[in-house]
């Protein structure tokens, strides 16, 4: 349900109620619950080992791998099989980073918001992109939790072709990119615990100060492809607004006028699309993939920035209700303007 957003004339579209699911300390839960269950999956495949007489005749990582239906720690669409859309959309040959169109070696991917960190497995195995892969995400279990499935390879994004395939319902494999075999599977994807939203990264992103962060190619001026799977979700469940800042102005960006000359206060997600779409090279992709935000919402919020175009969508499954068409899902490609 959506509550009363900031002034019509500037164009984004109603915020959504604050939930839980907005906040750092859900994740963080989240993520160690999810450490916790694998910590005893692992256990398990140890006890197992130890009282077989053949350990070999064992499938231990089919112990370790968990949940039946899920990856452990995976909570984004795996309904509406999001990750192989995504994975179809990237490895396709209408996609000019595809690695069917260009270097692998050369792309760069940085995952805002990796969560366990499988999507950048899953390109890296099954999509073939064998270039610099960075996942971020603001929940220090989280990047621990894609550390360490990681390190035991118990992902689906870690699977080999024959367990990935045969889990594949809509059978179009063919249409993704082909890996290219032992160095885009042998090189480690890294983690970060990083906060796309707190003000001294934006300052580091901007080298103000002397500030670097590590990891950002700073060289091409940002990645090929940036990812996001639910975080601007996530972002916009939030309750918390821009931090107003120390000025001699009587208010800053965060609050506005409305037309009654009403302070409106702005929420986080205001802040969101811009810091993206810095994280993009000119001409690189910001791929966006939501469940709360229709297609022409999420448009609307991140052309907002002026620094993006529209360059594609992935299709999801419609269904129709009261002669409505209408999808749980949406991922819209957009480009950085040069």
């Amino acid at each position: 349900m959506a509550q009363e957003g900031p002034d019509p004339k500037d164009d984004h579209p109603q915020y959504l109620d604050p939930s839980e699911l907005g906040t750092k300390e859900y994740w963080e839960t989240y993520y160690k619950r999810s450490l916790e269950y694998l910590s005893s999956k692992k256990t398990d495949a140890i006890l197992l080992t130890t009282a077989t007489e053949n350990p070999s005749d064992n499938d231990n990582d089919d112990e370790v791998r968990g949940d039946d239906d899920d990856d452990i720690g995976t909570s984004w669409f795996s309904e509406h099989q999001a990750a192989r859309k995504v994975l179809k959309f990237l490895t396709s040959r209408s996609f000019p980073l595809s690695p069917r169109n260009t270097s692998s070696a050369q792309t760069t991917i940085l995952d805002l918001g990796t969560g366990n960190g499988g999507m950048l497995a899953l390109l890296r195995r099954k999509g073939g992109f064998s270039g610099d892969m960075v996942g971020v995400d603001y929940s220090a279990q989280s990047v621990q939790l894609a550390r360490e499935l990681q390190r035991l390879k118990v992902s689906t994004g870690y699977a080999t072709d024959k367990e990935y395939d045969s889990d594949d319902s809509e059978g179009d494999q063919d249409e993704e990119g082909e890996g290219d075999g032992g160095e885009a599977e042998q090189r480690d994807i890294r983690f970060e615990e990083w906060d796309v939203l707190d003000p001294v990264n934006e300052d580091a992103l901007a080298q103000r100060g002397g500030k670097r962060i590590s990891w950002f190619p700073y060289d091409r001026n940002g990645f090929d492809i940036v990812l996001d799977k639910g975080t601007f979700d996530a972002v916009s469940l939030s309750d918390e607004t821009i931090a107003e800042e120390t000025s001699t102005s009587n208010k800053d960006d965060s609050e506005k006028s409305d037309r009654n000359g009403k302070i409106v206060q702005q929420r986080i997600c205001h802040k969101y699309p811009l810091m993206a779409a810095k994280l993009v090279r000119p001409g690189g992709f910001l791929v966006v993939t939501s469940c709360n935000w229709t297609e022409e919402e999420l448009v609307r919020w991140f052309l907002a920035t002026g620094d993006l175009r529209v360059w594609g969508r992935v299709d999801y499954p419609q269904f129709g209700f009261g002669g409505y068409q209408g999808q749980g899902v949406y991922t819209v490609c957009f480009e950085r303007k040069s």
